[in-house]
This record gives C-alpha cells, sequence and structure tokens, in this order.
C-alpha cells in the first residue's frame, strides 16, 4: 500500500466517525430531555468523549499502520542484506545510470575495481566510457546502443578499464534497462565484476592448449584407473591413432611385446614411490611398426594428495637412433664410397694382426693407387670424378674375398686386407685379379674411362709386427710401383725403407736449407742456333748441401713438393734471377731475358702475379726480360683460372713458355688458348738424334707446330754438333744442352757470358 492510500484510509476514517457523532450525539440528548445546564454539561462532556474516542481510533489506525510500515522496512532491510551479502560474495559492484538526469552512482566496489578508494567522491565526469581502453571502445558503445534500441535483452561485455594507478583491469558489466510505459530507456543498473585474473588463467588455458596440440611431443592424459582421457595431434601422428580411438582404451594398447614384465613393474615402483619415471621405451604403432621413443610420466593429485591424473609425454627417436647410427657409420666409414676408413681399417687390422700372431699365419696388405685419377678428375670435374671413385669402389668389392676388408684411405688411395696367407707368394694372385678388374672401362655419364692401378704389398711378419709399419711399407711398395711405370705392382723391400728415410731426412734439412740459404741459383745459357749468340738463361736452383754435396733438383725438388716447401722455393729463385739480369744488363750483356722455372703448386695456388710484381719492381727489371716456364703436364693438369693467371702475366709483358714438350697430353685446343711465347722441345727426343727417325720426326713436327702458332722453338739437352746441325736445319730457334754449357754458378757463368760478348763490350 502506498503511503497517499494510507492517509486517505485513515481520513476517511476519522470523517465517518465525527459525522456519526456530531448527528447523532445532541439528537440523543435532547430526546433524554435533560435541563439546559445539564445538556451543557453534558455537551462539553460529550465533546471531551469525542476527542477521547477519536484520539484513540486515530491512535489505534496509526499504529496498525506503523506497524505494517514497520514490517516492510525490516524486510526490506533484510532483502537489502541478503542482496548486499551475494554481492559481497560475487566480489561485484553495483552501477546505476539514471539516463535522464545523467547521475552516475557507483558502489564502493565498482569504485576498488577502478582503484579508488570507498570515500572516493565520482562525479558524472568520471563516466565509464572515459576510463575504458581505447581498442575496446567501440565495441562497448555498440553494444550499449543495441541494448537501449531493445534489440537485445540485457547488456554483457568484457573490456578493460583504466585504473586510477594508470593500469588496465579486465572487467565484465552487465546491465538492464528500466523503461517507461513507452519503452523508452530511463535508467540502468547493473553490476561489475574484475575478470583480470580470469582473463589470465584462460589465456594460459589457451596457450597451454596451443602447446598440447602444436609440440611435437606426444602427450597421453589418463585418469587415476589409467583410461586414456585425451590426447594431442602428436600423439596422432606418431602411433597412427585417431583421437577417438583411444580415448577410454588403456595404454597398453601401444605395448610392443619387447620388454618383459620385470620393466613394467620397476616403471609403476617409480611412479608409486616418486611420482615420475622416465626411459626409453619401444612401443608399437598402429600400423604394427614398432619405434623407440623418449618417454616421461607424471602422477597429477589434487590438493588432498588424492592421485587424479597420469601424464606421459614421449618423443619419436626412430630418427635419431637412425641418426646416430648413421654418425657411428661414417666415424667408421668413407661416406663416398661407404667402405671402411683409416679408423676401421686400423681397427681390423689390429684384431687381423691378433689373429695372425696366434694362429701364426701371416696376412698381407695391397695399397692400390689409382694411375693419372688427378687428370681424370680435372678433366671432367669432380662430380665425375667422386662418380668413378663410387664404381671403382664396387668393383674392387667384388674381387675381395669375404674375410678381407677394403677400405679407402682418402683421395684415390685404397688399402685391402689379406688374411689367412700361407705363403708370400698367395696375395700375388689376388694383386693379379685386382689389375685385371681394370681392364674393362668405366661407364661415367656415357663416357668410357680407361683406368689402371698402381699396388703396393706388405707382408706379416716379414715386413713388419705392427699395423703401422705394415701399412707405411705398403705405400712406399706403391711409390716403388709407381716409378716402375704404373699399371703394375710391387712388394716392399729394405731398399724401399733406405729410400723413404733418405725422404724423411731431406726434409727435415730442407727446411733447414731455406733458413741457411743453402739454396743456389745456377744458369744455363741458350744460344740463337743461327747466329750462334747467346740471348737468354736459364735460373736452375741447386742445394748446396752441407754434408752430402750438391744435391740435383730432380732429387730435393719433389720432396719440397710433398712438404709444401715449392712456392717459396720458386719465389727464392725469381727473386734472385730478376736481381742476377739486372746487374748483367748493367754490365752491357745484350741478353733478351732469363727463363725462370714455375711449379703447378705455385701457378694453383701461390700469388703469382703478386710475387712477380714485387721481384721486377725489387730489382728494377722490365717484365720484357722475365721468362716464366711451366711444364706441360703442369698446364694441362690446371683448370681454367691459370687460363687467367697467364694472362695477367702476359699482359704484364712477361714471356711464357712450356717446357718438356711432347711429354704431356695437350690439348691443342687449350694449348691455342693459352698465352704462350716459346715452346721447350724436351731432351727425351733430341737424345737419339740423328739416328733416331721417330724421334726425328716429332722434334720437326713440334717444331711446325710451334711456328704454326707463332711461337719461338727451344730444344733443349743437345749434347753433339750433329743435334744443333740437325736442329738448326728444322728451324729450330733456339738450343740448350752441354754442347753449348753445362749449368754454372753466378761467377761461372757470368765469366762464361764476358768472353762472350767480349767484342760487343769492347
Amino acid at each position: 500500500m502506498t503511503s497517499s492510500r494510507s492517509a486517505w484510509h485513515i481520513s476517511l476514517i476519522y470523517m465517518v466517525v465525527a459525522t456519526l457523532w456530531i448527528l447523532f450525539s445532541d439528537k440523543v440528548l435532547l430526546w433524554m430531555g435533560v435541563e439546559a445546564i445539564t445538556q451543557q454539561r453534558l455537551q462539553t462532556i460529550k465533546g471531551l468523549l469525542f476527542v477521547v474516542v477519536t484520539g484513540a481510533l486515530l491512535f489505534y489506525s496509526t499504529r496498525h499502520h506503523l506497524r505494517g510500515r514497520q514490517q516492510q522496512e525490516q524486510a526490506l532491510r533484510h532483502s537489502e542484506e541478503r542482496f548486499d551479502l551475494a554481492l559481497l560474495g560475487s566480489n561485484d559492484g553495483v552501477w546505476d545510470w539514471n539516463m535522464v538526469s545523467g547521475e552516475l552512482y557507483f558502489s564502493d566496489r565498482c569504485k576498488l575495481i577502478l582503484g579508488h578508494p570507498p570515500e572516493f567522491n565520482m562525479n558524472q565526469q568520471d563516466t565509464w566510457l572515459k576510463h575504458l581502453h581505447p581498442e575496446d571502445r567501440l565495441s562497448l558503445q555498440a553494444e550499449l546502443r543495441r541494448h537501449i534500441r531493445g534489440e537485445t535483452g540485457r547488456l554483457d561485455h568484457v573490456h578493460r578499464i583504466r585504473r586510477r594507478d594508470g593500469f588496465y583491469s579486465w572487467v565484465q558489466a552487465r546491465g538492464q534497462a528500466v523503461r517507461n510505459a513507452q519503452g523508452r530507456a530511463i535508467r540502468m543498473v547493473g553490476i561489475v565484476c574484475d575478470v583480470t585474473q580470469q582473463k589470465l588463467d584462460n589465456e594460459r588455458l589457451q596457450q597451454a592448449a596451443v602447446v598440447f596440440d602444436s609440440t611435437n611431443e606426444g602427450v597421453v592424459v589418463s585418469d587415476s584407473r589409467n583410461r586414456i582421457t585425451n590426447v594431442n595431434n602428436a600423439f596422432c601422428r606418431i602411433t597412427g591413432y585417431t583421437h577417438d580411438e583411444v580415448v577410454g582404451q588403456k595404454p597398453d594398447l601401444l605395448k610392443s611385446g619387447w620388454h618383459d614384465e620385470l620393466f613394467y613393474r620397476e616403471m609403476w615402483e617409480a611412479l608409486v614411490h616418486s611420482g615420475s619415471w622416465q626411459g626409453e621405451i619401444w612401443n608399437r604403432r598402429k600400423d604394427g611398426e614398432i619405434y623407440p621413443q623418449w618417454q616421461a610420466i607424471n602422477t597429477v593429485k589434487d590438493s588432498t594428495g588424492k592421485l587424479t591424473h597420469y601424464v606421459a609425454v614421449f618423443s619419436d627417436i626412430s630418427v635419431l637412433k637412425q641418426s646416430r647410427q648413421e654418425i657411428d657409420f661414417l666415424a667408421h666409414h668413407d661416406p663416398l664410397t661407404r667402405l671402411p676408413n683409416r679408423l676401421l681399417l686400423t681397427e681390423r687390422l689390429t684384431n687381423a694382426l691378433v689373429r695372425a700372431k696366434r694362429r701364426e699365419q701371416r696376412l698381407g696388405l695391397i695399397f692400390i693407387d689409382l694411375d693419372r685419377f688427378k687428370t681424370v678428375n680435372d678433366s671432367l670435374g669432380h662430380t665425375a670424378g667422386d662418380e668413378l671413385l663410387r664404381q671403382v669402389a664396387k668393383r674392387m668389392s667384388r674381387l675381395c674375398r669375404e674375410e678381407d676388408t677394403l677400405a679407402r684411405l682418402g683421395g684415390d688411395e685404397f688399402v685391402m686386407l689379406v688374411e689367412n696367407l700361407a705363403e708370400t707368394d698367395d696375395i700375388t694372385p689376388i694383386a693379379q685379379r685386382l689389375q685385371r678388374g681394370f681392364a674393362r672401362p668405366f661407364d661415367i655419364n656415357g663416357q668410357l674411362i680407361h683406368l689402371s692401378v698402381s699396388l703396393g704389398m706388405s707382408i706379416f711378419p716379414e715386413d713388419g709386427q705392427e699395423g703401422g709399419e705394415l701399412l707405411t711399407n705398403a705405400d712406399a711398395a706403391v711409390t716403388q710401383a709407381k716409378q716402375n711405370g704404373r699399371n703394375t705392382y710391387a712388394y716392399y723391400t729394405q731398399a724401399l725403407t733406405d729410400n723413404a728415410r733418405l725422404q724423411m731426412s731431406l726434409q727435415a734439412d730442407l727446411h733447414q736449407a731455406i733458413k741457411l740459404h743453402q739454396l743456389h741459383v745456377f744458369y744455363q745459357p741458350q744460344i740463337d742456333m743461327h747466329s750462334g749468340r747467346v740471348i737468354a738463361l736459364e735460373a736452375l736452383v741447386r742445394w748446396q748441401h752441407p754434408q752430402r754435396g750438391l744435391i740435383p733438383p730432380a732429387e730435393f725438388l719433389p720432396v719440397a713438393q710433398h712438404v709444401g716447401l715449392l712456392i717459396p722455393i720458386d719465389e727464392y729463385v725469381l727473386q734472385q734471377a730478376c736481381l742476377q739480369m739486372r746487374q748483367w744488363l748493367d754490365a752491357g750483356y745484350p741478353l733478351t731475358c732469363v727463363a725462370v722455372n714455375m711449379s703447378g703448386s705455385t701457378l694453383e695456388r701461390g700469388e703469382v702475379v703478386n710475387n712477380v710484381k714485387k721481384a721486377l719492381a725489387g730489382a728494377n727489371l722490365s717484365a720484357a726480360h722475365l721468362e716464366l716456364e711451366l711444364t706441360e703436364s703442369e698446364v694441362m693438369q690446371q683448370d681454367d683460372r691459370c687460363i687467367d693467371t697467364l694472362d695477367a702475366l702476359r699482359g704484364m709483358g712477361v714471356r711464357l713458355s712450356i717446357d718438356d714438350f711432347g711429354t704431356g697430353y695437350s690439348s691443342l685446343l687449350r694449348l691455342k688458348r693459352l698465352p704462350v711465347d716459346t715452346l721447350k722441345i724436351d731432351r727425351g727426343f733430341i737424345n737419339d738424334l740423328p739416328g733416331s727417325a721417330n724421334d726425328s720426326a716429332i722434334s720437326r713436327a713440334i717444331i711446325a707446330l710451334g711456328q704454326s702458332l707463332q711461337m719461338s722453338i727451344v730444344a733443349e739437352g743437345i749434347e753433339t754438333q750433329a743435334q744443333h746441325d740437325l736442329l738448326r736445319e728444322m728451324k729450330c730457334d733456339v738450343g740448350q744442352g752441354y754442347l753449348y754449357s753445362k749449368p754454372q754458378d753466378v761467377t761461372t757463368i757470368t765469366a762464361y757470358l764476358h768472353d762472350h760478348f767480349s767484342d760487343e763490350l769492347k
């Protein structure tokens, strides 16, 4: 009942009672017929009685009304208390927006959510929209407009709100509009709650879900009864099972059968005592394939310590195991040919020696070196060279006995370990079988390649007691085989050991020779075969050993190349020759140039152009007075980069010469491309002149070839007048040899030049 209706109710009762009293009280007095004085007194008493009666009625009516109001207020207070307790329990705040007046009300909890104390007075300007995150403002405004228009039954929106400290909190605002009779929203009341922690928890759950489904490790979640409740995508990918196929099943459907009961019992005991287990386990995929996996299992307990779940995380390590096997294989095998490498050969040789000593048997090593493989590799390219090595390895493997070991040491060098030899000669048929195996050519991309091998053999116990000694001796034997003309085999002998020791001694002494300036440059004149005049000199290096005397270049230059000293020797000879040529020119000798040998190693790896510039500048010598000689075989073994180097030298004005021409495998097309000025006929074609018709024809052909290419021709090794006369008749340009002069030291050759040019110097 409203307050207006209550007031009218009390007034109506009073009016009815008062009217009845006025209408009937006086009539009652008249009806009684009392005197006037008595009537007057009775009227007074009647008035007082009216006041008492009406007062009593007013009292009881007011008391009844107030009691009802009190009960309503008490019920309202109880309701408000329950509402406040509910809000307090839900941690929500109340907001009230009078849309007509614009007045806003925020409860204390609302203020706390915004970071304000409860006593803070939030005026109308501190609106909700003012504190919204800029990215959330448009969406909330759109949602609010939709609700005000009546398109939604209630407002429910999650957004970020800026606190007083400047940080943002996630809140959920819910409310509903109060509408007038016309349906227009005039007020909106709602609640707001802080959902920052819930938002963070949801994000963590989403991240965990993404990790769960995107990780490469398989994950299995099972309940306390060990029934699978969930698996991730990686589990399905690794095992081949789908999610629905395994949920409700036990993980033992993956058992491979490779582990005994003790394995699983120990695993469960670890889970019970420590709550976790990890290790390698073999399982079975859906298609039946058995594979290894590394697995970690952990138990999950609730707040009371009760077991609720098991979580297993595993990774498929089959690829890792294959990689380990491959790494182990490559550690003991050659990656190109898949043959055993030096390490595995050494292990097998050591074990074979133990067996041979115990059984008093012989064993042998065959050192196999492919003849001229570098030439094939350089001409066809490394890819073709690799394919050739693979085919060679396959062919030789088929020629091996089952108990033998064929290994590749590197490059074109192979070794065969042959066991169970009764006699030393038993290894000979095996070596011959290997050589016959190379009779057929190798087909490399449609091109047939003919190849031969040089073999060196050492036998236990005659040629050594240890594996390293036998391998070294077999290497020495193959060197002897190569020196014997290649495509043959040689046994190890003591003479080879002596030669190897000599080579090692020379290697050590050669390092000292360079430091102690024991290398000397000798010179041999080159003669114009038509005028007889000296026109040039060739610089030749000699080693004056303190104990062994003068060592020829043919003996120590191969050693220098083996130990990497050929380049500094070439540079030393170049510098000395340029300085000496400058002195001879200053002395007035009319020489055209000095010829200096340049090795293939220097051309390939040395700083040729820079070193030549430095040597010429240091001697103040013109490039036209220098000629660089390269042997035919070394020029042809180089790739096209050497042509660029030779072009650069030729562009400087340096003369270029091909030495020992006719002994290599020249390509006329390649020779045409080389910027060469001179061809030198090898002494091997001069020695038997004029008696050899073949050498005569070859020499004539070389001279004709050089002339057609507009090159100068030099004949080496001329020792007789008959050779001189024949070559001059063939129109050879220049001669060099003992007929004119042996190589001499600087002092002697200078005296020779002085005598030769004496008439011109006067």
